[in-house]
């Protein structure tokens, strides 16, 4: 009792516990290497902190109050945000809430070194308040890893005695990428170039649309074979939502069915699969890995909501612009060297390589021509609904497309290769809440033994491999109902 009232053990408490309440609210989503890294990296920047505050107040007991209330709303900002947006709007502003955490630590320290008998207590019950906090933390981590887990049902019985033949697969995904229909209906453009080079590369057009127009939602269920269990709310889909779906596709069924198979998976897109990383650790959609329990820092907090003022502008920074503006046409043309690598690659073996593009989703980097936009008009964020833009980066990916053909089938005659988006274009004006070119996408399928069955006039991306297994790998798989749901985030 007598450590508690002379010994700072509090601040290094204030880590502990933001490690493992972040660790108890995102479990299952975080490695334990990540969290202890996160831990080491605050614990020496804490402490440096502090020696920094005690050569200036000569009183360990002032420094170490001072160091634990500055830490206390840094680390957690991101919750003090939150918690002001819901309740005080106008107190949500970083020109006012910031300066007004500025103001009250001051304020607390000048109160706090004219009350000393105050502090000393104050140091006591932090003391004893962090230490309840992380003990009652570690007791809801333990029960989260020692009860049962709540895995996936497998939604397919998948026979292995009936596969014949293990081809290579490649399963390239292109974001956002209209169907023909929707093309030609809403853009005035007949994308009939793409569809010549894919008729004369013997690929199969299926007549498929998606069955959501959020890509994390629309994955798992062609990943998983099924659509995602309800319980969640369409019209106001939550972060914790998204990020189930993150860790479905993750623990996508069809990747265990290869595995199972014996193939090797190759990940190239910008999802986890298993243990393999996404080609990026910071996700397109939300925070996974590390930003998981970082992205509500103060700093975090800034660069994911006002980072922008950093790429373009007055403000802007070339090494910040390389690395938040591009970081879609990096992670792009990493995965494209990737699988024109794994094509020329002769491994023993069967290999499943998926890749997921963000293109023609926008950023826009690029005009029909292949030629980069200026800097400050690829970070327009309003220019995401601009038709002829999209339009332009589209005919761009088509060259892509038609590359990636041409390396995958000269490389590697006999795989089997699916081309298809996850969604259609969303941001079309139109007063229907339900627009139906959200869902109208594009899926070819070449199969190296030619064996396409048919399929319905309308069919949905739930069943795509369903259709693979049936057709390649001798199964006979129900088809789930085709059906689309139109989501709100």
């Amino acid at each position: 009792m007598i450590l508690l009232k002379k010994i700072p053990f509090f601040l290094l408490l204030l880590v502990m516990f933001f490690c493992l309440h972040g660790a108890v609210e995102n479990f299952g989503f975080l490695e334990l290497s990540e969290v202890l890294l996160i831990g080491i990296v605050m614990l020496i920047s804490v402490a440096l902190f502090f020696g920094t505050v005690f050569l200036f107040t000569r009183n360990y007991i002032i420094a170490s109050l001072i160091t634990f209330f500055v830490s206390l709303w840094y680390l957690f900002f991101g919750a003090i945000h939150d918690w002001f947006k819901r309740n005080a709007a106008f107190m949500s502003s970083y020109s006012v809430l910031l300066p007004v955490l500025v103001v009250l630590t001051v304020l607390l320290i000048i109160f706090l070194r004219r009350n000393k008998t105050i502090a000393a207590k104050l140091f006591f019950y932090l003391n004893i308040l962090l230490l309840i906090y992380c003990v009652l933390d570690t007791a809801l981590l333990l029960n989260k890893q020692f009860s049962p887990k709540n895995k996936m049902a497998n939604t397919v019985a998948f026979d292995h005695s009936k596969v014949s033949a293990k081809p290579n697969l490649y399963y390239l995904v292109f974001d956002e990428y209209p169907g023909y229909k929707s093309l030609k209906d809403s853009f005035g453009f007949a994308n009939d170039s793409l569809y010549s080079f894919l008729q004369k590369k013997q690929f199969s057009i299926l007549p498929l649309f998606s069955n959501y127009d959020f890509t994390l939602f629309s994955t798992s269920a062609m990943l998983n074979m099924k659509y995602v269990d309800s319980g969640y709310d369409p019209k106001k889909v939550s972060q914790r939502e998204l990020q189930l779906r993150v860790n479905e596709i993750r623990n996508g069924e069809v990747f265990s069915i290869f595995k199972k198979m014996g193939y090797r998976i190759q990940n190239y897109s910008i999802f986890d699969v298993g243990e393999s990383h996404g080609v990026n650790d910071q996700n397109a959609f939300l925070p996974v890995h590390s930003l998981l329990l970082t992205d509500k820092i103060l700093h975090n907090r800034i660069i994911r909501t006002s980072g922008w003022l950093f790429q373009t502008g007055k403000l802007s920074l070339p090494s910040w612009r390389k690395k938040y503006l591009y970081q879609h046409e990096r992670n792009s043309l990493y995965s494209q060297k990737m699988l024109i690598n794994s094509a020329n690659e002769k491994a023993a073996g069967p290999k499943f390589c998926y890749a997921h593009f963000m293109m023609p989703h926008w950023p826009y980097y690029r005009d029909s021509t292949g030629t980069y936009h200026p800097d400050e008009f690829i970070a327009k964020s309003n220019l995401l609904n601009d038709r002829p833009l999209f339009l332009s980066y589209l005919k761009y990916t088509n060259t892509v497309i038609e590359s990636l053909i041409e390396n995958i089938t000269g490389k590697d005659p006999g795989a089997i290769v699916i081309i298809m988006s996850d969604h259609g274009f969303r941001y079309y004006k139109n007063t229907n809440p339900v627009e139906p070119f959200n869902f109208d996408n594009i899926c070819a399928v070449r199969f190296p033994n030619k064996n396409y069955p048919g399929v319905s006039e309308k069919w949905s991306a739930v069943n795509i491999f369903r259709y693979v297994f049936n057709a390649q790998y001798g199964q006979q798989l129900p088809y789930q109902k085709d059906s689309s749901i139109v989501l709100s985030y």
